[in-house]
């Protein structure tokens, strides 16, 4: 998927902002809709691909007690990766990981920011995301209060530029509209 950054960037700064707000808008208008979960998630993040290039997305609900996924959905390019996803997430030590941001600051953190910009610091970009030709990965956790209810995990493309802190303010604003 190829996007037009150049737009994107006008279109967000020289009116105001008004098309990433009219997209907060829909999502929150969204999480109200009473959808199923399954189709909830699948348009949470069609609409989220409206404020910001998205090239690949997981997004799956979680137990509050444990943090352990309950269930995904899944963009296809990620499918086939996740074992390794998992044994990273469950058990190798790495940046951004979605039990450390139920914990952190911002619900919200990309592996960019988080690697000063040098993903290859990471084991999870060298390993899965690089080999899959996937570059930066935007996080949230989904939480309402002290309860996590979800994760999301959203991808661009390796030749892409990374997520922005803009970008992932606009994700942490919804994080609690989409637990």
């Amino acid at each position: 998927m190829f996007w037009n950054y150049a737009y994107l960037y006008n279109a967000r700064t020289m009116d105001g902002g008004a098309s990433v707000e009219r997209v907060r808008q829909e999502m929150v208008r969204l999480c109200h809709a009473g959808l199923d979960s399954r189709m909830f998630r699948v348009e949470a993040v069609r609409r989220l691909r409206k404020a910001m290039p998205v090239d690949a997305s997981f997004f799956a609900t979680a137990d509050p007690a444990t943090l352990l996924f309950t269930g995904a959905v899944i963009d296809d390019v990620l499918t086939r990766a996740t074992p390794q996803f998992l044994e990273n997430e469950f058990q190798k030590d790495d940046s951004v990981k979605f039990a450390g941001l139920t914990r952190g600051s911002s619900p919200v953190d990309s592996l960019g920011m988080a690697t000063g910009g040098e993903l290859a610091r990471s084991p999870r970009y060298r390993d899965i995301l690089a080999p899959m030709d996937l570059g930066d990965e935007l996080r949230a956790a989904l939480s309402v209060g002290s309860k996590c209810w979800g994760f999301m995990c959203l991808h661009r493309e390796r030749s892409s530029p990374n997520f922005t802190p803009a970008e992932a303010a606009f994700l942490a604003k919804l994080t609690p509209h989409l637990a």
